[in-house]
Protein backbone atom coordinates (compact mmCIF):
# COMPACT_ATOMS: atom_id res chain seq x y z
CA UNK A 1 0.00 0.00 0.00
CA UNK A 2 1.33 3.45 -0.92
CA UNK A 3 2.00 6.12 1.67
CA UNK A 4 -0.91 8.33 0.65
CA UNK A 5 -3.20 5.33 0.55
CA UNK A 6 -2.24 4.67 4.18
CA UNK A 7 -3.09 8.27 5.07
CA UNK A 8 -6.47 7.99 3.38
CA UNK A 9 -7.25 4.63 5.01
CA UNK A 10 -6.29 5.70 8.54
CA UNK A 11 -7.81 9.17 8.44
CA UNK A 12 -10.86 8.43 6.32
CA UNK A 13 -10.11 11.42 4.07
CA UNK A 14 -8.46 11.65 0.63
CA UNK A 15 -5.41 13.82 -0.05
CA UNK A 16 -5.64 16.62 -2.62
CA UNK A 17 -2.58 18.35 -4.06
CA UNK A 18 -2.37 22.14 -4.39
CA UNK A 19 0.65 23.97 -5.89
CA UNK A 20 1.57 27.19 -4.09
CA UNK A 21 4.58 29.18 -5.28
CA UNK A 22 4.39 31.44 -2.18
CA UNK A 23 5.26 28.64 0.26
CA UNK A 24 8.47 29.08 2.24
CA UNK A 25 8.50 25.32 2.87
CA UNK A 26 8.72 22.77 0.09
CA UNK A 27 5.48 21.13 1.19
CA UNK A 28 2.96 21.27 4.01
CA UNK A 29 -0.17 19.31 4.82
CA UNK A 30 -3.39 21.00 5.89
CA UNK A 31 -5.40 18.29 7.59
CA UNK A 32 -9.12 17.96 6.99
CA UNK A 33 -11.03 19.61 9.83
CA UNK A 34 -14.45 21.10 10.47
CA UNK A 35 -16.11 18.94 7.87
CA UNK A 36 -13.50 19.52 5.14
CA UNK A 37 -13.74 16.64 2.65
CA UNK A 38 -9.99 16.16 2.13
CA UNK A 39 -6.52 16.83 3.43
CA UNK A 40 -4.73 19.40 1.27
CA UNK A 41 -1.05 18.92 0.54
CA UNK A 42 0.35 22.24 -0.58
CA UNK A 43 3.69 22.17 -2.34
CA UNK A 44 6.08 24.64 -3.89
CA UNK A 45 6.32 23.92 -7.63
CA UNK A 46 9.81 23.07 -8.86
CA UNK A 47 11.61 20.74 -11.20
CA UNK A 48 12.60 18.49 -8.29
CA UNK A 49 10.61 15.30 -7.60
CA UNK A 50 8.38 15.89 -4.58
CA UNK A 51 7.97 12.25 -3.51
CA UNK A 52 10.23 12.64 -0.45
CA UNK A 53 8.52 15.85 0.71
CA UNK A 54 5.12 14.18 0.27
CA UNK A 55 6.31 11.21 2.34
CA UNK A 56 7.49 13.49 5.15
CA UNK A 57 4.19 15.35 5.34
CA UNK A 58 2.26 12.10 5.15
CA UNK A 59 4.42 10.76 7.97
CA UNK A 60 3.17 13.41 10.37
CA UNK A 61 -0.44 12.56 9.52
CA UNK A 62 0.15 8.82 9.86
CA UNK A 63 1.77 9.21 13.27
CA UNK A 64 -1.22 11.21 14.47
CA UNK A 65 -3.87 8.83 13.16
CA UNK A 66 -2.03 5.71 14.31
CA UNK A 67 -3.06 6.81 17.81
CA UNK A 68 -6.52 6.26 19.27
CA UNK A 69 -8.64 9.46 19.20
CA UNK A 70 -8.16 10.18 22.91
CA UNK A 71 -4.38 10.24 22.47
CA UNK A 72 -4.30 12.70 19.55
CA UNK A 73 -3.15 16.21 20.44
CA UNK A 74 -2.31 19.50 18.77
CA UNK A 75 0.68 21.60 19.81
CA UNK A 76 -0.06 25.23 20.75
CA UNK A 77 2.10 28.07 22.01
CA UNK A 78 1.21 29.68 25.34
CA UNK A 79 2.84 33.06 24.70
CA UNK A 80 4.94 32.59 27.82
CA UNK A 81 8.33 32.22 26.11
CA UNK A 82 8.75 35.74 24.79
CA UNK A 83 10.42 37.22 27.87
CA UNK A 84 12.87 34.32 28.05
CA UNK A 85 13.78 34.73 24.40
CA UNK A 86 14.34 38.47 24.86
CA UNK A 87 16.57 37.76 27.86
CA UNK A 88 18.59 35.29 25.78
CA UNK A 89 19.00 37.85 23.02
CA UNK A 90 20.24 40.48 25.48
CA UNK A 91 22.67 38.22 27.32
CA UNK A 92 26.32 38.73 26.43
CA UNK A 93 25.57 40.91 23.40
CA UNK A 94 26.10 44.69 23.37
CA UNK A 95 22.98 46.24 21.86
CA UNK A 96 22.67 49.73 20.45
CA UNK A 97 19.47 51.75 20.20
CA UNK A 98 18.59 50.30 16.80
CA UNK A 99 18.95 46.77 18.17
CA UNK A 100 16.68 47.54 21.13
CA UNK A 101 14.06 48.99 18.81
CA UNK A 102 13.83 45.78 16.80
CA UNK A 103 14.38 43.45 19.77
CA UNK A 104 10.66 42.72 20.49
CA UNK A 105 9.92 41.85 16.86
CA UNK A 106 13.04 39.73 16.46
CA UNK A 107 12.22 37.93 19.73
CA UNK A 108 8.75 37.07 18.37
CA UNK A 109 10.31 35.62 15.21
CA UNK A 110 12.81 33.57 17.21
CA UNK A 111 10.07 32.30 19.53
CA UNK A 112 7.93 31.19 16.58
CA UNK A 113 10.95 29.54 14.94
CA UNK A 114 11.93 27.72 18.14
CA UNK A 115 8.43 26.39 18.78
CA UNK A 116 8.06 25.25 15.18
CA UNK A 117 11.36 23.38 15.41
CA UNK A 118 10.54 21.86 18.79
CA UNK A 119 7.33 20.42 17.38
CA UNK A 120 8.73 19.27 14.05
CA UNK A 121 12.42 18.39 14.34
CA UNK A 122 12.39 15.42 16.71
CA UNK A 123 9.26 13.88 15.19
CA UNK A 124 10.62 14.63 11.72
CA UNK A 125 13.71 12.60 12.60
CA UNK A 126 11.41 9.69 13.51
CA UNK A 127 9.75 10.07 10.10
CA UNK A 128 13.12 10.01 8.35
CA UNK A 129 13.96 6.79 10.21
CA UNK A 130 10.67 5.31 8.99
CA UNK A 131 11.27 6.41 5.39
CA UNK A 132 14.76 4.93 5.42
CA UNK A 133 13.54 1.60 6.87
CA UNK A 134 10.22 1.19 5.08
CA UNK A 135 10.66 3.00 1.77
CA UNK A 136 14.17 2.33 0.45
CA UNK A 137 12.97 3.35 -3.01
CA UNK A 138 13.08 6.95 -1.71
CA UNK A 139 16.69 6.71 -0.48
CA UNK A 140 18.21 8.92 -3.18
CA UNK A 141 15.49 11.56 -2.89
CA UNK A 142 15.69 11.41 0.88
CA UNK A 143 19.43 12.01 0.84
CA UNK A 144 18.98 15.05 -1.39
CA UNK A 145 16.13 16.36 0.74
CA UNK A 146 17.94 15.91 4.04
CA UNK A 147 21.02 17.62 2.64
CA UNK A 148 18.93 20.57 1.38
CA UNK A 149 17.33 20.98 4.80
CA UNK A 150 20.70 20.90 6.51
CA UNK A 151 22.00 23.60 4.21
CA UNK A 152 19.01 25.75 5.16
CA UNK A 153 19.67 25.14 8.87
CA UNK A 154 23.28 26.21 8.46
CA UNK A 155 22.12 29.59 7.21
CA UNK A 156 20.72 30.24 10.69
CA UNK A 157 24.25 30.54 12.03
CA UNK A 158 24.73 33.72 10.02
CA UNK A 159 21.17 35.07 10.35
CA UNK A 160 21.38 38.48 12.04
CA UNK A 161 19.40 41.62 12.56
CA UNK A 162 21.91 44.26 13.59
CA UNK A 163 23.73 42.68 16.54
CA UNK A 164 20.91 40.23 17.19
CA UNK A 165 21.23 36.56 16.21
CA UNK A 166 19.63 33.22 17.10
CA UNK A 167 20.55 32.48 20.76
CA UNK A 168 23.01 29.61 21.15
CA UNK A 169 20.76 27.76 23.66
CA UNK A 170 18.12 27.42 20.93
CA UNK A 171 20.51 26.16 18.24
CA UNK A 172 20.75 22.77 19.96
CA UNK A 173 17.75 21.49 18.00
CA UNK A 174 19.44 22.27 14.69
CA UNK A 175 22.67 20.72 15.98
CA UNK A 176 20.82 17.53 16.91
CA UNK A 177 19.27 17.26 13.45
CA UNK A 178 22.68 17.83 11.88
CA UNK A 179 24.19 15.01 13.93
CA UNK A 180 21.22 12.80 13.05
CA UNK A 181 21.60 13.63 9.34
CA UNK A 182 25.29 12.73 9.45
CA UNK A 183 24.39 9.38 11.00
CA UNK A 184 21.46 8.70 8.68
CA UNK A 185 23.41 9.42 5.49
CA UNK A 186 26.80 8.15 6.67
CA UNK A 187 28.37 11.58 6.36
CA UNK A 188 30.41 13.62 8.80
CA UNK A 189 30.12 17.25 7.84
CA UNK A 190 26.70 18.63 8.74
CA UNK A 191 27.40 18.93 12.46
CA UNK A 192 30.84 20.58 12.22
CA UNK A 193 29.62 24.22 12.04
CA UNK A 194 27.55 23.73 15.18
CA UNK A 195 30.69 22.88 17.14
CA UNK A 196 32.09 26.31 16.30
CA UNK A 197 28.74 27.86 17.24
CA UNK A 198 28.92 26.27 20.70
CA UNK A 199 25.75 24.20 20.39
CA UNK A 200 27.08 20.73 19.58
CA UNK A 201 27.09 19.48 23.19
CA UNK A 202 23.44 20.42 23.57
CA UNK A 203 22.68 18.80 20.24
CA UNK A 204 24.30 15.60 21.49
CA UNK A 205 22.12 15.72 24.61
CA UNK A 206 18.98 16.05 22.51
CA UNK A 207 20.05 13.26 20.16
CA UNK A 208 20.68 11.02 23.18
CA UNK A 209 17.11 11.69 24.37
CA UNK A 210 15.89 10.88 20.87
CA UNK A 211 17.74 7.55 20.97
CA UNK A 212 16.54 6.59 24.45
CA UNK A 213 12.83 7.35 24.08
CA UNK A 214 10.81 4.64 22.27
CA UNK A 215 10.27 5.45 18.61
CA UNK A 216 6.55 4.64 18.27
CA UNK A 217 4.03 7.43 17.72
CA UNK A 218 2.63 7.00 21.23
CA UNK A 219 5.88 8.50 22.58
CA UNK A 220 6.04 11.54 20.27
CA UNK A 221 4.71 13.89 22.94
CA UNK A 222 7.13 12.47 25.48
CA UNK A 223 9.98 13.12 23.05
CA UNK A 224 8.95 16.72 22.43
CA UNK A 225 8.48 17.24 26.18
CA UNK A 226 11.93 15.82 26.92
CA UNK A 227 13.55 18.17 24.42
CA UNK A 228 11.57 21.08 25.84
CA UNK A 229 12.72 20.27 29.37
CA UNK A 230 16.36 20.11 28.26
CA UNK A 231 15.99 23.46 26.47
CA UNK A 232 14.01 25.26 29.17
CA UNK A 233 10.97 25.58 26.89
CA UNK A 234 8.40 23.60 28.87
CA UNK A 235 6.19 26.59 29.69
CA UNK A 236 6.23 27.87 26.12
CA UNK A 237 3.59 25.47 24.76
CA UNK A 238 0.73 23.18 25.71
CA UNK A 239 -0.96 20.10 24.26
CA UNK A 240 -4.58 20.54 23.16
CA UNK A 241 -6.89 17.61 22.33
CA UNK A 242 -7.07 17.18 18.56
CA UNK A 243 -10.40 17.98 16.94
CA UNK A 244 -11.13 16.81 13.42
Amino acid sequence: MGILEQVERLSGRPVHFKPDSSLSLRATMKMARDGAPAHVLQYRPSNEPIDYWVAVQAGYVLRLFELPPEERFDFAGTGRGLNQVQAMLETGTPLDDDDRNVLPKFAELVLHWALMNLRSFAVGMRIDQWIRASHPELATLQAAGVEALQQENLQLLSKRLGNLSIPVPLLGMSAATAMFADRLLGKGGFAIPFRAAGSLAQGAELLDLFDRIPSDAAHDRALVDAWADALGMTAWYTWVPYKS
